[in-house]
């Protein structure tokens, strides 16, 4: 029954934006904005993940920059909306499933009249496509990849290397050239999560720069490493006379606990309203122990080390990997859990930065 709905569900989208968007063929498209054609006003759809936003971001900042009268408006998803809390100059439509609010949002797409919608997406998305096509604007770009859905701009865009510079690719389609090169990639927070950063270690006998964050939480049980695994790592980083830092979703908070329990010299974090004040705690700390999470962009968009704990999905995985920072990356031998990747793996590849140097703060 779910697959006939999630069917019906796609059926309806493209049933509305054939009704909104009559005669519009993806047939005779161009890869990149016409030499000449002038846009005030872009809007961006990016109502995924969390880590996308972040990875996202200081491509948005580089656009404004060489667009300097540019107007960025973001199709956000309530979760990742937060990245972009204290981002100037870049105004907010929240996505949402509910008739109501999506229907709010569609007119809000409409009144900012748009010159050129940019799906960020690396895949075909019928949502993007209905807020293009509703949003009135002329131009709609796309990744040249799926052509199921008719945008008028198929970008060529990067299949290797990082997703980030697909990314960008995409975004130099609206005719001037994004390079990545000394970006600014720390998300914007402002004095209420620093100030709760703040409180937290002056309350400590120890510096975030003498520590190493270990986040327990990531999306799906099927990447819950298990107490005993953490309480391992946490022994041996204790070993290399460096305190561990446990971070952890509110809804980890025992699992975080129980760990501490163990070893004394363990750090729990506190609890942390948002992601922001997750970005705030951990910003100085000397690298970072996670699945795979948006808590790994997080800690890359700060130049902070990672060792990265991965199920193996897909042959494109790499391309999500942290971008552009010192890394050691595990993969489990199955797509089930991470089991398979032992404490010792872990320690060795935190061993591995630090003995490189790569972990000094």
């Amino acid at each position: 029954m779910p697959r006939f709905l999630k069917k019906l569900e796609v059926f309806g989208r493209k049933l509305m934006f054939r009704i909104i968007a009559p005669g519009v063929s993806s047939a005779n498209t161009i890869t990149s904005l016409p030499d000449g054609a002038i846009i005030d006003r872009v809007l961006i759809m990016r109502q995924d993940r969390i880590g996308d936003m972040i990875m996202t971001l200081p491509l948005l900042r580089r656009l404004r920059e060489i667009h300097p009268d540019l107007s960025i408006t973001v199709v956000a998803s309530e979760s990742n909306s937060v990245i972009l809390k204290y981002e100037k100059d870049i105004s907010v439509i929240i996505y949402d499933k509910s008739p109501g609010k999506f229907i709010s949002s569609l007119l809000a797409a409409r009144d900012f009249m748009p010159d050129a919608v940019v799906d960020m997406h690396m895949h075909d998305s019928t949502t993007s496509f209905i807020y293009a096509a509703f949003s009135g604007a002329k131009w709609k770009l796309h990744v040249d990849r799926e052509n199921r859905l008719p945008f008028n701009i198929r970008v060529k865009a990067s299949r290797d290397g990082h997703i980030m510079d697909s990314f960008s690719d995409l975004l130099s389609g609206l005719g001037r050239e994004i390079i990545t090169e000394e970006l600014v990639r720390e998300i914007s927070l402002s004095d209420i999560e620093t100030d709760f950063a703040d409180r937290f270690w002056r309350g400590l006998d120890a510096e975030p720069e003498a520590c190493i964050g270990i986040n327990i939480s990531a999306g799906g049980e099927n990447r819950w490493w298990g107490v005993d695994r953490y309480m391992e790592v946490c022994r041996g980083i204790i070993s290399l006379g460096i305190k561990p830092l446990l971070l952890y979703a509110p809804e980890h908070k025992e699992r975080a606990s129980a760990i501490a329990m163990h070893e004394a010299e363990t750090l729990l974090s506190p609890m942390t309203p948002t992601v922001l004040h997750v970005a705030a705690l951990i910003q100085n700390v000397r690298l970072l122990v996670s699945p795979d999470t948006s808590v790994i962009h997080i800690a890359a968009s700060n130049g902070i080390p990672v060792v990265g704990m991965y199920l193996p999905f897909d042959s494109s995985l790499p391309k999500w990997y942290p971008w552009r920072v010192y890394s050691r990356i595990l993969v489990s031998d199955d797509y089930r859990s991470l089991e398979s990747i032992s404490p010792e793996s872990v320690i060795r590849g935190v061993r591995e930065i630090l003995e490189n140097g790569r972990g000094i703060k």
